[in-house]
């Protein structure tokens, strides 16, 4: 039996608490607030549940479904998405049949976007364009009108930086289709031969997503409940100041409360990893990565429903926000009849002037545009609820992998640490793959190793059902 401590109480370290206290491990979950579920929580306001965003749970991955079914239940949901985007002053369905596009872009723009889409096609048959940054990728690929329109001004709104300095493979990871022939043959395959696509990991014709009743806190929740079932110690209010490191271990951690503790074979980080370097005393005042931070406007809707739709992303730079959820949608029990309850996404650093807004005022800006985009006019009365959190976004800058696995040395020179999950990767993933790397850290440390093993690239194990989780070779301690 090892003693483990786990530093962040969200879904990456209540999945890696699970599963080392189901092998019979020892574990105490240290959280920074006084509520675990991280960004997988839900705000609850009286009636209303919110979660802090859209979060569908995509996984065919047969161990992640058994593990949804056993902690959830009846309670676990089976949903499809439907989505649009306010594109040009229209909203249009997402994902897009070709059919659909045509009917709702103006017919000057649709033939501009196609005339370059074609001529991009036939300049990659002679040549190869240079990819090395996210603008580039996108503009060989679909033209400088898309690229201007649509993908620059979303991209700079949820990333904050110019799309030139971004990574080309945040492009090849985000964007589903490899060009716009890609994306034909793909919709056409889903629309007509109902082929879903799992090719990509972002790939929105996957369609069926797995959801909890009561909002996705509720799997947080019951991860928490079975943790503390199977004998896992839940020190809330507990933040990392220090990691004491003598002879390549850590030997204790030190809490900015005063606290210090020392009785654990290994210690498995889930915050931010520059929080991490800070910890282990590395300067990080000029590191080269950073986070995205996010103000979460809740809105409680005397109306059955804000849209037709469950949720639409907003490219527009003057609309403040970037996407919104319509959470009666999901029918999942989150708003009492009649009534719905709103997420709308303002992405921000803690430095821009929205962050540091009243609630008030940003309140007054949400239903300004939301009566600008036509789907709520400002006289209907909604209470409005404000919540800032950082630590969001990943921004993959060009060449980030090869800063991470830069960053990572001084971590792999400690044997019984490991960095794990969204934040402490720094890595730009969603909730599935939080609970595979978590499952992955827990196996591992069950072999004992002093080595761990990281995959720093996205990936996706739910292509199908034939595919078991592989995990990354790992080396016995000696």
């Amino acid at each position: 039996m090892k003693n483990v401590a786990i530093l962040g109480g969200g879904i990456t370290g209540l999945t890696c608490a699970c599963q080392l206290a189901q092998s019979g491990h020892a574990v105490t979950v240290y959280e920074k607030t006084f509520q675990t579920g991280g960004l997988a929580g839900s705000l609850v306001q009286g009636d209303f549940v919110f979660d802090y965003g859209p979060h569908e749970f995509c996984t065919e991955n047969p161990m992640l479904v058994a593990l949804l079914e056993d902690l959830l239940g009846d309670d676990l949901l089976e949903r499809h998405k439907h989505a649009a985007q306010f594109f040009n002053g229209r909203f249009i369905d997402y994902p897009l049949s070709p059919v659909h596009v045509m009917q709702q872009l103006r017919p000057g723009l649709t033939a501009r976007i196609v005339s370059e889409v074609v001529l991009q096609r036939f300049k990659s048959l002679v040549w190869t364009s240079s990819d090395h940054s996210f603008e580039k990728w996108v503009a060989s690929r679909f033209g400088a009108t898309l690229y201007q329109t649509y993908f620059r001004p979303f991209t700079q709104k949820v990333w904050g930086i110019d799309p030139d300095h971004l990574d080309p493979r945040t492009a090849s990871q985000r964007i589903a289709f490899n060009s716009i022939f890609d994306y034909v043959i793909k919709t056409c395959s889903y629309f007509f031969l109902h082929r879903n696509d799992f090719s990509s990991i972002h790939s929105p014709l996957k369609d069926k997503y797995y959801y909890s009743r009561g909002g996705i806190g509720t799997l947080t929740r019951r991860l928490a409940e079975r943790c503390r079932e199977l004998g896992v110690e839940f020190r809330c209010g507990h933040q990392v100041e220090r990691l004491e490191v003598e002879e390549g271990q850590v030997k204790a951690l030190h809490f900015t409360n005063g606290e210090r503790v020392a009785d654990f074979d290994y210690a498995v980080n889930t915050m931010p990893l520059s929080l991490l370097l800070a910890s282990l005393g590395h300067p990080v005042a000029d590191l080269p990565i950073k986070f995205r931070s996010m103000v979460f406007v809740f809105l409680e809707i005397p109306r059955p429903q804000m849209s037709p739709y469950s949720w639409i992303y907003y490219p527009d730079p003057d609309i403040i926000f970037q996407r919104s959820t319509d959470f009666a949608h999901l029918d999942a029990g989150m708003c009492p009849p009649g009534k719905t309850g709103v997420c709308l996404e303002i992405s921000c650093f803690p430095e821009e002037e929205v962050w540091s807004w009243r609630d008030e005022q940003i309140l007054a800006r949400v239903r300004r545009d939301l009566e600008q985009v036509g789907v709520l006019p400002e006289s209907v009365p909604c209470k409005g609820h404000v919540v800032r959190k950082q630590f969001i976004y990943p921004i993959q800058v060009i060449g980030y992998l090869e800063i991470v696995e830069e960053l990572l040395k001084p971590v792999r020179g400690i044997r019984n640490l490991v960095t794990t999950g969204r934040q402490g990767l720094y890595k730009y993933c969603n909730m599935n793959e939080c609970m595979e790397m978590a499952l992955e850290v827990a196996d591992q440390i069950e072999a004992e190793v002093d080595d761990f093993a990281y995959q720093l690239e996205s990936n996706w194990r739910g292509a199908g059902l034939e595919q078991e989780r592989a995990l990354p070779t790992a080396k016995k301690a000696r």
